[in-house]
Parts: structure tokens; sequence; C-alpha cells
């Protein structure tokens, strides 16, 4: 089974302007659509809830009918009252412990446990902002043999780490995004 950890999120217009500026919103949505499709039937997908992305999690596995059993959600005490409703479509959601009344030392244990919950094959950046930049990093320290996939089409964070890093240069403009994940992620796409 391949297991993927994906980092994504749509950036804020009154955070960091560079990534808001330069993020796709159309193309995060499609890039997290075709990611489910190609990878739910054949693997698990782990990801940090966050508001935006729940949601679009939830509706792309109810609507290819892969259902919530094969996606885990790491969510901080922290948070605790605002949680997206979707959260409860999922079979698998763990919460992590709230340090109190620090929101940074809070993401930063959520983002530990999630990273050393299971052995990963790969990340994927989607979008997003500092903290996809940051869960690269900790997930290149947590998983150091696995692939790190950035999806620069979708702008934001996911655009600057590839600019910053040393990617193959075919994924620039990729947007064909099912054909880019089952040609980077499934060990055997054509089965």
């Amino acid at each position: 089974m391949t297991n993927i950890f994906l980092s994504a999120s749509v950036p804020l217009p009154d955070r960091d302007r560079r990534f808001f500026e330069t993020a796709d919103v159309f193309l995060i949505r499609e890039a997290i659509r075709a990611l489910v499709e190609v990878i739910l039937p054949k693997g698990h997908i782990t990801f940090g809830g966050h508001p935006a992305i729940t949601p679009l999690m939830s509706l792309y596995a109810n609507t290819a009918k892969l259902g919530g059993e094969r996606i885990t959600i790491y969510q901080s005490a922290f948070f605790l009252g605002q949680f997206p409703r979707e959260n409860d479509d999922f079979a698998d959601v763990r919460y992590t412990e709230a340090v109190q009344d620090d929101l940074s030392g809070s993401i930063d244990l959520m983002r530990s446990e999630m990273l050393t919950s299971r052995k990963f094959d790969a990340a994927v950046l989607i979008g997003g902002m500092d903290g996809i930049l940051d869960e690269a990093r900790l997930f290149r320290e947590y998983n150091p043999t696995a692939m790190v996939l950035p999806v620069p089409a979708t702008g934001a964070a996911a655009a600057i780490e590839y600019n910053e890093g040393n990617y193959p240069r075919d994924l620039a403009n990729e947007i064909s995004f099912a054909s880019l994940f089952r040609r980077k992620l499934l060990p055997n796409p054509l089965l």
C-alpha cells in the first residue's frame, strides 16, 4: 500500500502575501481531487486537518465513492471547538495534545506525531503557506528516504519549495495531476 503525506492549504489574503498572490485556488482543488482519486484505491493519505482542505478531502473521497477509511487526519486539541464538521466523515481522526497557551508548540507536537505515525512513501505539497515549508523540512527529517513532490502549478508554498529545491524541471508547469501522481507515486501505475 502506498502511504502518502499530504501537506496542503489555501493561502489567506491577510497572511503573508507571497503565498496568496501566487496561489491558484482552482489548481489546488484539482490537485487534491486527483490525489484522492489516484491514491485512495491503492493507498492511504495522511494530512493535518485544515479548514479549507478537510472539506475538500471529504467531498472528493465521497464523490469518488472511496470513503474515508483510507484517510487519516491529525488535529491538535489546541483547536478544540473549531474543527470542520467534515471530520465526522472520516474513520481515522487523531487528536494530539494541546500545549497550554502555545499555538506553535501545539502545532509542532501534532506535526511530529503525524510525520512519525507511519512509514511514508512520499509527501505531496499543494499550494499552502509557511506551514507547508515547515512540514516539508520535518518530513525530510523523519522520512529521509521518501520522495517530496511539490506541485508548483498550484503556486504559493509548493511553488516556493519547487523553485528553491532540486526538483525535475518537468514538474514546473505540470497540470495533468492524475497523470503526475500515477507516474511519481504509484509503484506500478498501469496495474
